[in-house]
């Protein structure tokens, strides 16, 4: 039974989850809290592994290193946690040792939807934030730079409390 309402609990992604977890040391209720509840808004539950978006708006963010034209759709969103920009790709390609992370967030979403959500969200500090306590919306501004939907968010988040 899926309590939690994931949508794709085929025995490979849940083995890529269980890895992930393991793997980026998301082992602690509230990191696993946190976890679920962010991918699970950021992928409509394991809907999405592409962002919905075109990415254009991401076109020329040099924050992002998104420097040559076309990065911004090429780099978009990508995984349960919508990695984005090529210097996030980038690290992460050389990370997993496969260059071919750098085609595009079709990739990138086919093949490491778990894998790239763990990875940018252990780089951007978040174990140590959640393990001070962190909010659902200091979470939120770090994985999305705002407070996009903070409602749903905290939502996740309470139904992952109940569970993890």
């Amino acid at each position: 039974m899926n309590i939690f309402g994931w949508i794709d609990t085929r025995t490979a992604r849940l083995t890529d989850l269980n890895r992930c977890l393991k793997t980026f040391d998301i082992t602690t209720q509230n990191r696993i809290r946190h976890f679920m509840s962010q991918t699970g808004h950021e992928s409509g539950l394991g809907k999405w592994t592409v962002e919905l978006a075109s990415g254009q708006a991401y076109e020329g963010r040099k924050d992002l290193g998104n420097i040559q034209p076309g990065d911004g759709p090429r780099f978009g969103g990508a995984g349960y946690l919508q990695m984005t920009g090529r210097s996030n790709y980038q690290r992460f390609a050389n990370y997993v040792g496969d260059q071919n992370v750098m085609q595009d967030c079709h990739y990138v979403a086919s093949k490491y939807a778990w894998k790239s959500a763990g990875f940018w969200r252990y780089n951007a500090g978040m174990n140590a934030l959640c393990d001070h306590g962190a909010s659902v919306e200091t979470i939120t501004r770090r994985v999305n730079g705002g407070t996009n939907e903070l409602t749903d968010r905290q939502a996740k988040y309470t139904k992952a409390c109940g569970i993890f």
